[in-house]
């Protein structure tokens, strides 16, 4: 029996250890030991062992993970989360402001600024104070949960502070790692074999997105703050009017907040504030990549309202890209799937952006002498949008004395072949390179291929080179046995290796296959359309020019790359070694009938101009689930053309053919309606 007593310890416990959370995570101000806190959380866990109906899905003891699901849920959200429009330097926001003050009719706006965390965007949902529910923002109307995940949060209060609590309250906000946590993390990650990050933005993102939550709790993630959704009080009478009270309310209700946000009283000290982070920029704790700023007061936000893609009463401010200038050692030429030369600066590593940077990309041939790139330059590097590494330009100044310029290879660097220009590239005239099978294999396996997570990148380079993989198809007959020979190939990741092989093998969808391939110009939208119109790789293997030419989207020069590429020997041998192994995916008829009770079965979608939310391929590929199809050439078969920002001229082209064009908003009624 559950005493009164024990019932009243635990609460006690419980009410400590959060409060010693909060002191600890959130202020960065503990009053006890870590000693002292793990005899707290000993004794509470030693209780809930010993009393099962103590058991609360918010005690502070579930914050070390529970058990792994199996999947993510869909969640739709109540209130849309939008995204920001963005402007890129202060002409943009000033203009912004001018449209704003235009619109409420007064210039004496007071606007809350906080700074753009680089994390992940979600919602955490309380009822009556405690913790119920979080997800993230997927597409802004549809998320996926991630209750179980976020609950191991440190900083996440499992029970909202204070007399004056909400009933419900939805809290957005940014998951994050700091640059210092980030840094152990991957120190870590090295030290036991594993992936490094690329930056703290994509480990936070990764650690939410991993099915078991003992990951999440692995990992050093916060919770920041910067609005909210719908707020529903106990007391009519009791509401916040402006978005400093939002954020003040949210700090006293034990949320963390950006300790830099900011009240700015006009628009000229947004600027100023703007121009101090992003001097500030590169000593933050966080990541961050611009500022965003909001009309103070939600009265006046409500006036405003939203675009189809984002609210009227904000912005973000964006940083410039960082540059920093380093010097370049050596040009290194790597070779892709399709054979194409890419030359690789090779640079006196440097931090940049949070990380350090060795590499970053020359893109071709005519790149490097239109620039004049020369090995022991110095030069200017940065990180487009703050994730890929270019080269930029030279200091002449600073150019060492007999400095001679590049000259491109005119033979593959791997097998001595002959490489010709073709276009911009510069191309491997040898089918069976050994780079481009090694390319192929890990195309094959990737997330624009069969996507078997599981199958390292690094791990399929090795078998490859060492002639354990010499085509897709030798995937399909390895071994458990074979991968143990391979130091720092442990039980578990041989396991996990071939178990991901073994799901391809039963589930992965025909056109995953054909994308898989790696048959130039054959993209994932074109691969969906012949996996829709055939029934597997023998009938698709025997479509003429003529044939395949008939399918939206496919065109001369996709047919021609088709009927070459099974017209080649070593296809043919391919295809039957897909057979014999038992991995022969089918679509045609098998995968339309799937989707043909969709309210969107056979309706056709043609996508122009940017989205809010998600790429045009991921667009069309929601139409697909629903058995739509999506082209990109306009025609009367066009039921819907929907427009985004900055459409182009298929707008008037609809418009003369007389076709029905539709708003983003528009588009995603259609498929909600569908579901």
């Amino acid at each position: 029996m559950l005493s009164s007593d024990v019932a009243r310890r635990a609460a006690l416990l419980r009410e400590k250890l959060e409060y010693h959370n909060h002191r600890y995570y959130v202020l960065d101000d503990p009053e006890i030991s870590d000693a002292e806190y793990d005899e707290l959380f000993r004794e509470l866990a030693g209780l809930e062992a010993e009393y099962p109906e103590l058991d609360d899905p918010n005690s502070p003891t579930r914050r070390v993970g529970g058990k792994p699901a199996e999947g993510f849920t869909p969640y739709e959200h109540a209130e849309r989360m939008y995204s920001l429009d963005n402007a890129m330097d202060l002409d943009s926001w000033f203009a912004f402001t001018d449209r704003v003050i235009k619109t409420v009719g007064r210039e004496d706006l007071a606007y809350w600024t906080d700074p753009k965390m680089d994390g992940l965007a979600l919602e955490v949902i309380y009822e009556q104070g405690r913790f119920v529910r979080a997800a993230t923002r997927g597409d802004g109307r549809i998320g996926e949960e991630v209750t179980g995940n976020m609950r191991t949060v440190m900083n996440l209060p499992l029970t909202l502070r204070g007399d004056a609590v909400p009933e419900l309250l939805e809290v957005r906000g940014e998951v994050v790692i700091s640059n210092a946590d980030f840094a152990v993390l991957n120190g870590r990650q090295r030290e036991a074999g594993e992936k490094v990050f690329a930056n703290p933005r994509n480990a936070a993102a990764g650690s939410i997105r991993q099915l078991d939550p003992k990951v999440a709790a692995s990992r050093p993630l916060r919770f920041m703050a910067y609005g909210v959704g719908r707020v529903q009080w106990a007391q009519p009478l009791f509401a916040w009017t402006s978005q400093q009270e939002i954020m003040e309310g949210l700090k006293g209700l034990g949320l963390a907040v950006a300790p830099e946000a900011k009240l700015c009283g006009s628009r000229e000290e947004v600027g100023e504030y703007f121009q101090e982070l992003m001097e500030r920029r590169a000593g933050m704790p966080f990541e961050i990549d611009g500022v965003v700023a909001k009309v103070n007061s939600l009265s006046m936000q409500r006036a405003l309202g939203f675009t189809s893609r984002a609210p009227r009463w904000a912005m973000a401010l964006k940083f410039p890209a960082l540059q920093v200038k380093t010097v370049l050692r050596n040009i290194r030429i790597q070779v892709g799937r399709t054979g194409v030369l890419t030359p690789v600066a090779e640079l006196e590593p440097v931090p940049l952006a949070g990380v350090v940077v060795s590499n970053a990309t020359l893109h071709n041939k005519g790149y490097i002498e239109d620039h004049d790139f020369r090995v022991g330059d110095t030069v200017l590097i940065q990180r487009a949008g703050d994730v890929i590494p270019q080269v930029l330009s030279v200091d002449l100044d600073k150019r060492p004395e007999g400095a001679v310029p590049y000259e491109f290879p005119t033979t593959c660097p791997v097998c001595d072949s002959p490489a010709v220009e073709d276009g911009e590239a510069v191309r491997c005239t040898n089918d069976t390179c050994p780079a481009k099978t090694v390319q192929r294999i890990i195309h094959f396996v990737s997330k624009g291929g069969l996507d078997m997570d599981g199958v390292g990148r690094k791990w399929v380079e090795r078998l490859a080179v060492d002639g354990v993989l010499e085509s897709p198809a030798d995937l399909f007959t390895l071994d458990k046995p074979t991968l143990l020979k391979y130091e720092r190939m442990g039980d578990k990741s041989a396991e996990n290796f071939i178990a991901a092989i073994a799901r391809a093998r039963e589930g992965a969808p025909f056109w995953r296959l054909i994308a898989g391939l790696g048959i130039r110009h054959v993209g994932e939208q074109t691969a969906r359309i012949l996996a829709g119109a055939y029934r597997d790789l023998e009938a698709l293997g025997r479509a003429t020019r003529e044939e395949l030419q008939e399918l939206d989207d496919v065109g001369p020069v996709v047919a021609e790359s088709l009927h070459a590429f099974f017209q080649n020997a070593e296809t043919h041998a391919l295809v039957e070694r897909f057979r014999e192994a038992g991995f022969w995916p089918e679509g045609g008829q098998t995968a339309s009938e799937a989707a043909s009770d969709h309210p969107l079965a056979g309706k056709v979608f043609i996508f122009t101009g940017s989205l809010p939310d998600m790429t045009r391929d991921q667009a069309r590929a929601l139409v697909e689930e629903r058995g739509g199809v999506a082209v990109k050439s306009i025609s009367k078969k066009v039921d819907y053309v929907v427009a985004g920002e900055k459409a182009g001229s298929k707008v008037a082209k609809a418009e003369k053919l007389g076709l029905e064009i539709i708003d983003f908003d528009r588009f995603m009624e259609l498929l909600h309606t569908s579901a």
